[in-house]
């Protein structure tokens, strides 16, 4: 269900949007892996491979199968919607949404101007850091040691955004008052929640 619900949100993107969830993906494969070694082998359960005693000690369980897809399946779409939303949204729309929604925490001396700001230049960050973990490792991929060429990497990286911290010029930074959402955009993510309710229930 919540597949169908992103695919259909996103349907009208081109391969330009989805190119960089893509590589997300991508990047977390070992975790997925590794999510799903743990569950199919360390859940107990019915063998998947039934009728071979000496391979049911072995033998994944059909209760980790559907664990481990279940979670690996969970993360991967909710990398996929964070991807597709980041994506689609300008720095100064994420800034905005997340200093309306945070407003009411004013009234309570949170400085929610200040944490909008900070989380959305922490996002913006994330696209040039990586633009520099990518130079670095094509500049030292001739490192014989694994342990060397992350070594190499990491200092790189690091001094490279330590010294363009130290010249980046103070830049001011507007907030863009947001009109509250409409009825229809209230509706939709609390019909939104009720289905997914509704089809948890029925799994169970």
């Amino acid at each position: 269900v919540g597949a169908a619900v992103l695919a259909v949100l996103y349907a009208k993107l081109d391969d330009h949007a989805w190119r960089p969830v893509w590589r997300l993906l991508r990047r977390m494969r070992w975790l997925f892996l590794s999510i799903a070694v743990i569950y199919l082998w360390f859940t107990p359960g019915m063998p998947l491979i039934p009728g071979v005693p000496y391979l049911a000690a072995w033998s994944p369980t059909i209760e980790g199968l559907w664990q481990g897809g279940l979670r690996v399946m969970s993360l991967a779409l909710m990398v996929t919607a964070a991807g597709l939303l980041l994506t689609v949204t300008s720095r100064d729309e994420i800034l905005a949404a997340l200093h309306w929604i945070m407003s009411p925490l004013g009234a309570l001396r949170f400085p929610h101007e200040r944490f909008a700001v900070r989380a959305a230049l922490s996002l913006e960050a994330v696209t040039r850091v990586h633009a520099h973990v990518r130079a670095a490792l094509a500049a030292h991929g001739e490192s014989a040691a694994p342990l060397a060429r992350i070594g190499a990497v990491a200092g790189a990286v690091f001094g490279t955004v330590t010294d363009q911290a130290e010249c980046a010029s103070c830049e001011p930074i507007t907030l863009t008052d947001l009109s509250p959402p409409s009825v229809l955009e209230w509706t939709l993510p609390l019909l939104l929640a009720a289905i997914m309710t509704l089809s948890m229930r029925l799994a169970v």
